[in-house]
């Protein structure tokens, strides 16, 4: 299924465009003037968009697409591009039905191309949009608000990282050590991320408006990265057990700037988990991970434009399963360096991820070198060329390619551009 599949699937379900629809504009996309400033590249539509927003139906699309090359080092020189469409349609039930702070998901996803991971040779993938490249159905959502919004239920088809061990800053990496969350709780295996989509549940409590806490439960299947399944097997098995998220956030103002601060656990239970060195389970796992983030200089006070640096922390002991049990990133992001560029973003991360003693051990015994840690240093530059477009040229450096010492350091020159419909 290619992105107009998903876009005929996603029209089938929902009625589009109302044959009582009032055009107010002969032209189904926005002039030459709108689109530089709309936040979305089509536009209003003629006026159909904002007249079904009004009805309680919100349509979004966006896509991401990398090219990228390693040009020095790793195992050998390989370009490639890799894309990400999502596009999907949220129903407010309330204005739709009368029911009151409830809202209705559908999403579908379409990954296509390649990586050069296999010529850089490291353990983080330098694409991040690549990983189950199909289409897929993904959210199948509801969600209520109640007692004035301050309690948040989310129930359906989703991923553990809609909502945990994520943070916006994340997101302008091209590297996966860090892009959509922690890498580390991923190599788990025990933590559904987007495009995977399983049956879970989310329930937050804003405490006050700096506090919120949140728990998540979600299957844990032996198959929840088959991409073959498209997101459509709703089938749960003997074998599944439960993957559970408890996460505390933190958004306080120091110093007239804003922080934001979280901390979690992923616990998972009743599902057996393959050791290294070893034919034996683990039935019961740990992860735990942190982030905090600061604008340590803003360009005028209350503005967002200025400096932002993070750092985050992944952690487990139980190296027995978990390839990396040790990553940290530092981070530094700011928004609007250049004069005239009010919107642009300048972005430096640098991760460092320790292998698993165990892992290391079996990689040993199989007649394979011993991995020790890798390093991946990333800068780049988003150019927002319109509300609704950007490119990004972006430079990786791997240190350390799969930690064994055998490979050389990698270069890497990418570029990321993105747009929303």
């Amino acid at each position: 299924m290619r992105p107009k599949n998903l876009l005929a699937l996603l029209a089938t379900v929902s009625p589009l465009i109302a044959e009582d629809v009032p055009i107010t504009d002969t032209s189904l996309l926005a002039d030459s003037s709108s689109w530089r400033e709309s936040d979305l590249l089509t536009g209003d539509w003629g006026g159909v968009r904002t007249s079904q927003e009004e009805s309680g139906m919100t349509y979004f699309a966006y896509y991401s697409g990398i090219l990228a090359s390693n040009v020095l080092g790793g195992i050998e020189s390989e370009g490639n591009f890799s894309g990400d469409l999502f596009v999907g349609v949220e129903f407010d039930l309330e204005t739709l039905f009368g029911w009151d702070d409830t809202k209705f998901v559908l999403s579908g996803i379409d990954r296509h191309g390649q990586s050069i991971d296999k010529g850089v040779g490291g353990q983080y993938s330098v694409m991040q949009n690549v990983g189950g490249q199909t289409a897929f159905l993904y959210n199948v959502t509801l969600e209520k608000l109640f007692f004035d919004e301050s309690l948040s239920v989310k129930l359906g088809r989703m991923s553990a990282t809609d909502d945990f061990v994520g943070s916006p800053y994340y997101g302008y990496s091209l590297n996966n050590a860090v892009n959509g969350q922690i890498r580390a709780a991923l190599f788990d295996g025990v933590m559904s991320s987007y495009p995977f989509a399983v049956w879970g549940g989310r329930v937050k409590q804003q405490v006050n408006e700096e506090l919120s806490v949140m728990v998540g439960v979600f299957n844990q299947s032996p198959d929840i990265f088959d991409r073959g399944d498209q997101g459509i097997d709703f089938g749960l098995e003997d074998e599944d057990g439960l993957s559970i998220f408890t996460q505390v956030n933190w958004n306080p103002t120091f110093a007239g700037r804003p922080a934001h601060f979280f901390a979690g656990v992923n616990q998972v239970v009743n599902f057996d988990i393959e050791r290294f060195n070893t034919t034996a389970t683990r039935d019961e796992f740990s992860r735990f991970y942190a982030h905090a983030d600061y604008q340590v200089f803003a360009e005028t006070a209350g503005s967002d434009q200025g400096l932002v640096l993070f750092a985050t922390l992944g952690y487990t002991p139980y190296d027995d399963v978990a390839i990396i049990p040790i990553q940290t990133t530092f981070g530094a992001h700011y928004k609007g360096l250049f004069e005239g560029r009010d919107e642009d973003r300048t972005l430096f991360f640098a991760t460092y991820g320790q292998f698993s003693d165990e892992y290391a051990a079996e990689e040993a015994l199989a007649g394979r070198s011993r991995p020790e840690s890798e390093i991946v240093l990333e800068l780049g530059h988003r150019f927002q060329l319109t509300p609704s477009t950007y490119i990004q040229p972006d430079i990786q450096y791997i240190i350390n390619p799969g930690g064994t010492g055998e490979i050389e350091d990698a270069l890497v020159l990418g570029c990321q551009f993105g747009a929303s419909f």
